[in-house]
């Protein structure tokens, strides 16, 4: 299905978050047209990138 095993999406992890969170998330994911999920995903994404760009502008490294 996918040409780079990679790519594929198959990691969990779950985040608990009270009803005021919650309707925030899904809020946004209407503005946004998309899936909660989706829009989570993306934040964070955008998040670690952020933090690894600020990381190896400080001359360390993340280690995976």
């Amino acid at each position: 299905m996918y040409a780079e095993h990679t790519h594929l999406r198959n990691k969990v992890i779950k985040v608990r978050l009270n009803e005021d969170e919650r309707d925030l998330v899904d809020a946004l994911a209407r503005i946004n047209k998309t899936q909660p999920a989706v829009l989570l995903r993306d934040l964070v994404l955008e998040r670690l990138e952020a933090l690894e760009s600020r990381e190896k502008r400080n001359g360390q490294a993340i280690a995976a």
